[in-house]
């Protein structure tokens, strides 16, 4: 495998809580998250809401610091990028897409108002007269008709306009996406779409994923690797079909145990193992207690150590 495009090394983010009239307290939202991301793979981040999942996404972008550990992109510490020109480079290449497709756009500018603006930001086109030919270009690569770009967001459809924001991230020459629940908005009709124009902007174009989400389904569907999150920490991680067909962390199981999809190759756990629905409170208060021992499960599959938290 080559090289990661970035790596994430025992990252804790802390923060403060109150002030004012009252106490100071500080809450831990990161408790020593490590992974890599690569070029042409995705790797899903899993988890319920308030897990930590996005707040690894806005570390990668720099929204905030890390209080510890570090962040490497391209084998460079991303608290080394601090001058305007280094910034607005990282920042072409590490992209963010967010859950709500309308959210992220204006909806008083055009999708050609939307595209051409970031082209120009970055420099991605010499002169003006470059910029028909590369929106053309960029339509096609997120599978939209010509015409699209005449229209306002709100005469497109969920799934037309997640593809818009996929194109403006290609516009500005993103490496890595770091796609923060993309399709959980979306008509389950049109899911598939998107995700498969994902498959091939990887394929095809090299880019890496961080895939983030609270739904298994999607993560078995796209991504190489999954790391299974929990108030802060990673407890289990790896190739994402030897964890979903042989989950070891409790955590893990009470996620499977909720997915609905009877086809897919893991349904059978649910009738095999105990009812975590009954048992979900107690699993949860045991995930929450930071391990820091590691078993290796299989080549590429790894669980914090859980048995001794109780």
């Amino acid at each position: 495998m080559s090289e990661p495009i970035v790596q994430v090394n025992d990252i804790v983010k802390e923060f403060s809580i109150g002030g004012g009239f009252s106490s100071v307290e500080r809450f831990r939202a990161l408790q020593g998250v490590s992974f890599n991301l690569h070029r042409g793979r995705t790797l899903a981040l899993v988890g319920e809401s308030g897990c930590g999942k996005s707040t690894c996404a806005r570390l990668i972008t720099k929204v905030y610091p890390a209080t510890s550990g570090e962040i490497l992109f391209k084998g460079r510490n991303i608290n080394e990028i601090n001058s305007r020109k280094d910034l607005l480079d990282y920042r072409s290449k590490v992209q963010m897409v967010f859950q709500d497709p309308f959210g992220s756009l204006n909806p008083t500018h055009t999708i050609e108002h939307h595209l051409t603006r970031p082209l120009k930001i970055h420099k991605q086109v010499k002169s003006n007269q470059e910029i028909p030919a590369r929106l053309d270009e960029l339509l096609k690569l997120v599978e939209l008709a010509p015409d699209t770009l005449q229209k306002f967001p709100h005469e497109l459809s969920g799934g037309q306009r997640q593809r818009v924001n996929l194109a403006r991230a290609l516009a500005v020459g993103a490496e890595v996406i770091l796609a923060d629940e993309p399709t959980s908005m979306l008509d389950v009709s049109i899911r598939l779409g998107v995700l498969n124009l994902m498959q091939r902007m990887k394929k095809e174009l090299g880019i890496g994923f961080l895939y983030i989400t609270h739904d298994l389904a999607t993560a078995h569907y796209i991504a190489e690797e999954t790391a299974v999150m929990y108030k802060g920490q990673i407890v289990e991680w790896g190739d994402t079909q030897a964890i979903l067909t042989n989950p070891q962390h409790p955590y893990t199981k009470l996620l499977i145990s909720a997915v609905p999809d009877p086809d897919l190759p893991f349904g059978h756990l649910v009738e095999t193992e105990p009812n975590y629905s009954q048992e979900a409170d107690e699993i949860r208060a045991t995930s929450a207690i930071v391990q820091q021992g590691v078993k290796q499960i299989g080549e590429n599959h790894f669980v914090k150590q859980w048995d001794n938290a109780a």
